[in-house]
């Protein structure tokens, strides 16, 4: 078809795009000498004469538009059967090829060519123009980023005739609105369900619904609650996100009256409030379109007028205008009755309902006369029922009766780690249970400069963000006792002394030396070779006590210090610190340890004596004194 002239004016010359109702060329308007683009109807459309009559009237009323949002139609008509239709030629491409090459678009730019979009549909639906086709494939990117729509008057044609391919349904139906796909009479704000589903997935790089058939996306939108746009993108703010929503309504009355309330929501929700931070399109004057050239010759040759439009125009014409007194008859009474004071134009000032319960906060914003739509979301920082967030915002100026947009909270679904430190185990599961967390591993540790039997250190850590009934991990402090020097003392008089310093109990053991064979742990003449905890050491009442009755070995006794630093980062750690010497095998040291702490133990032993120091089961040193 390459090279084609229509009507002896426009010359074809490729082929550049392809869709379920058209093909696009790019061509040449020979008669001005400039680039434009045709879309030139398939055969199934062509042969519909009731569907081409409705396309031509459509493609006139779109042609009255002029905006710089919005591609221009410059005529239409039909040569040798091809019905089509002339257009602005755009250099870019779709959004829906730009979306696949960027996946993840900037939250402003997303928002700012929905805003451009959005000006576009303003000025069709001030001329009562509704474009039921809003989606991707029919927004155009410029090379700098400018939004062109297409496809006002196919778009409308279409949704009103039978006549539908599988290629254009499956292209529309994931942006289509819940009463497009109930068939139900449509007006203005099914553009505004259909931006903000174009909104959402530049946002997300996701379509809310997806399924096997046409039929199952539709009757998602119909059904189903379209899933949070944080899901995917948790950079979106929440006020970005309640606009978005509220776009996406089900329920046409709980969106935006208009577009223009969006678009306003928008620029606010994302600080677009300034000329710096947002600049309306300029009009590029060289591009706007003119008026649908007149073509009632070429037109009557190729099509008739529908039977239905013909018995119109053969009433009598006080029929009609009797009809249409009555018709807004019905539609002022209609309007009357539902909004009770759709006069009215007082405005009055948003309170500020924020942290107030829900009930509390509709009893304000009604007594205002103002209108209450409420979303519940699922939050760990806000007890359930407060208010989270309101749009709009606190102290904007608002006619009555606007939607008031409530974000309130029903609940977390974690808990926050209490903090458990200076408690004793009682009170830490009574308030773990409160919380639905369970009391879990219970360790001994020591600090001086605590009291006895309080909590220590814990695990999750305070604040942490859980599921419920995870355990928590505790160190107790358990009792200390400053350990006296008894090596070298009778067993007797060591434990009189170890008495009197508050010792509860005693692990007594015989030294392995040959030289010591024939000791009695009952007798009262063995001295105490080693003890453990070392003297000036801390103690939980319990001391190892080896006995012998050689006091040469006494003259053999080596000393060390064991200097630990645990990493900083991390959970609490099981450290270990074991002696060997002449008389065994002795541990003198276990206790769990938190991250980054520092660890001095002194530690001594008899004879040839060795020092491991044992981490979670790991040795990560080992050498002699």
């Amino acid at each position: 078809m390459n090279n084609r002239i229509l009507d002896e004016r426009y010359q074809l010359e490729k082929k550049i795009g392809t869709g379920g109702m058209a093909d696009v060329y790019q061509a040449r308007d020979l008669l001005l000498d400039r680039l434009v683009a045709i879309k030139i109807l398939h055969t199934a459309f062509a042969e519909d004469s009731e569907f081409i009559a409705k396309f031509r009237r459509e493609a006139q009323s779109a042609g009255k538009l002029s905006h710089p949002n919005i591609v221009g139609i410059y005529d239409v008509g039909c040569c040798e059967g091809s019905h089509y239709i002339v257009m602005e030629y755009v250099q870019g491409k779709t959004l829906k090829e730009y979306i696949k090459e960027h996946p993840h678009i900037p939250i402003d730019m997303a928002v700012k060519i929905t805003i451009e979009i959005g000006n576009a549909l303003a000025e069709a639906h001030d001329n009562g123009i509704i474009h039921c086709d809003i989606k991707p494939q029919n927004i155009l990117l410029t090379p700098n980023h400018k939004v062109k729509v297409t496809d006002f008057g196919i778009a409308r044609a279409v949704n009103s005739s039978t006549i539908m391919t599988r290629e254009a349904v499956l292209g529309s139906v994931h942006y289509l609105s819940p009463e497009q796909a109930a068939g139900d009479k449509l007006n203005a704000k099914t553009d505004i369900y259909s931006l903000g589903i174009v909104l959402y997935e530049m946002l997300t790089n996701h379509l809310p619904f997806d399924g096997e058939t046409a039929v199952s996306i539709a009757l998602k939108h119909m059904q189903e609650e379209i899933p949070r746009p944080t899901r995917y993108n948790p950079a979106i703010s929440p006020m970005l996100e309640e606009c978005l929503l509220t776009a996406l309504q089900r329920n046409p009355t709980r969106r935006y009256d208009n577009i223009q309330d969006f678009i306003s929501e928008l620029k606010i929700a994302q600080g677009f409030t300034t000329s710096s931070a947002f600049k309306a399109v300029e009009r590029d004057f060289g591009t706007i379109s003119k008026t649908v050239t007149s073509k009632t010759r070429r037109i009557e040759k190729c099509d008739t007028e529908s039977k239905f439009s013909q018995f119109i125009s053969n009433l009598p014409q006080k029929y009609i205008l009797a009809s249409m007194v009555l018709l807004f008859i019905v539609a002022f009474a209609w309007a009357f009755f539902s909004f009770g004071n759709f006069w009215s134009n007082k405005e009055v000032e948003v309170p500020n309902v924020v942290g107030k319960p829900v009930e509390v906060a509709e009893q304000i914003l009604r007594k205002k006369e103002l209108k209450v739509s409420i979303d519940e979301i699922a939050s760990n920082d806000v007890p359930i029922g407060e208010v989270i967030s309101q749009t709009p915002s606190a102290n904007s100026k608002v006619k009555e009766q606007r939607i008031i947009h409530l974000t309130v909270s029903k609940g977390g679904t974690v808990i926050l780690v209490p903090d458990l430190k200076g408690l004793t185990i009682e009170q830490a599961k009574e308030r773990l249970t409160k919380l639905h967390l369970t009391l879990g591993n219970v360790q001994e540790g020591n600090d001086s400069t605590q009291p006895e039997n309080i909590i220590l250190t814990q695990m999750p850590l305070p604040s942490s963000r859980v599921d419920a009934d995870t355990l928590i991990n505790i160190v107790i402090n358990t009792k200390q006792i400053k350990v006296p020097n008894v090596v070298g003392l009778p067993i007797e008089e060591a434990k009189k002394v170890c008495d009197d310093a508050g010792v509860d109990a005693y692990n007594i053991t015989k030294s392995i030396q040959p030289i010591c064979e024939g000791v009695s742990l009952t007798d009262p003449k063995a001295l105490v070779t080693s003890q453990d905890p070392i003297a000036n050491n801390h103690s939980n009442g319990i001391v190892n006590l080896v006995i012998g009755k050689d006091k040469k070995q006494l003259s053999n006794i080596k000393k060390g210090t064991v200097n630990i630093t645990l990493p900083k980062t991390g959970e609490s750690k099981k450290l270990e610190i074991y002696v060997t010497d002449d008389t065994g095998k002795h541990q003198v040291y276990n206790e769990a340890t938190v991250p980054g702490s520092n660890i001095v133990k002194d530690v001594s032993g008899v004879g040839s004596v060795r020092v491991q120091v044992v981490v979670d089961g790991s040795v990560i040193q080992d050498r002699e004194l």
